[in-house]
């Protein structure tokens, strides 16, 4: 099944919805509905950043704002939206990604499980793989820092998954792992992967690099990497899934049986298996 993704690069003013909302539909002014499913893809927190005083001030944006002006662009251009925002949790905050079908109604919400270092002051982890169906594509979701866990892409992909969507937000001097990384989550689960990686300067000093892209099951990145304020298009067939997974037979030759034992030689006691 064909499908189409949109992913929104762009820079995020912190605290200032408004003017990132108007951003985010300036850079989509251009955008037309295709004879296939649809995605369009922001950036991580792309309307509010991550400066926790904007989320005590204006509150959260799921529900509310952010959600309204995703629900607004799905429906206005025909697509699915996916992005993330700041959702209240009983104590502190949550990064929620939000999935909003063609219609503008919320299909499901996901919680970043892997806050980043300093995000856990204020974020609380989710705790639950979340995947999507859209029109037959079946989607499974990540946050940023959740691409360094590949136990996650695998589940996934075990679910059943042909399209990782991620929102991000990779600062420099990081682009070499964020390119890497999402490459092999796409050539060690033989899916297609796209990414929309924030640009620009944030409010203390971090500079982010854009690269937003789109690989396909083999691995090859089908987007040119650059770190300009665009909307970057790729596209992509299902049907290739499963002519890579018949070159290369990662998922019939998996020994899980394999996989729960481990044997240690010399710092442990050699006849130990556990």
């Amino acid at each position: 099944m064909q499908f189409f993704v949109n992913l929104v690069q762009m820079p995020t003013l912190e605290g200032d919805r408004e003017r990132n909302f108007d951003r985010a539909r300036s850079l989509l002014r251009p955008y037309r509905a295709h004879d296939g499913v649809d995605f369009i893809v922001l950036p991580e927190l792309f309307a509010i950043g991550f400066r926790r005083e904007d989320y005590e001030e204006t509150g959260p944006g799921i529900p509310g704002p952010t959600s309204e002006f995703l629900s607004e662009i799905a429906e206005s251009k025909e697509a699915f939206v996916v992005a993330t925002g700041i959702e209240r949790s009983p104590e502190r905050f949550y990064n929620t990604l939000v999935m909003v079908e063609p219609g503008g109604e919320t299909m499901g919400t996901y919680r970043k499980i892997h806050p980043f270092q300093e995000e856990r002051d204020v974020f609380d982890g989710g705790d639950t793989i979340t995947l999507f169906e859209c029109e037959g594509i079946k989607v499974g979701v990540q946050i940023c820092y959740d691409i360094r866990f590949p136990e996650v892409s695998r589940r996934l992909a075990l679910e059943g998954a042909e399209l990782f969507i991620i929102p991000a937000a990779f600062p420099d001097p990081r682009a070499q792992h964020w390119n890497a990384l999402l490459q092999a989550r796409a050539i060690e689960n033989q899916v297609y992967v796209a990414a929309a990686n924030r640009m620009g300067m944030g409010y203390d000093g971090k500079t982010y690099f854009g690269h937003s892209q789109v690989i396909d099951p083999w691995g090859v990145v089908m987007t040119r990497i650059n770190s300009e304020e665009r909307v970057v298009f790729g596209s992509g067939d299902t049907s290739m899934i499963e002519t890579v997974r018949n070159q290369i037979t990662c998922y019939a030759d998996r020994s899980p049986s394999g996989y729960d034992r481990v044997r240690w030689y010399g710092t442990r006691d050699s006849t130990s298996v556990k």
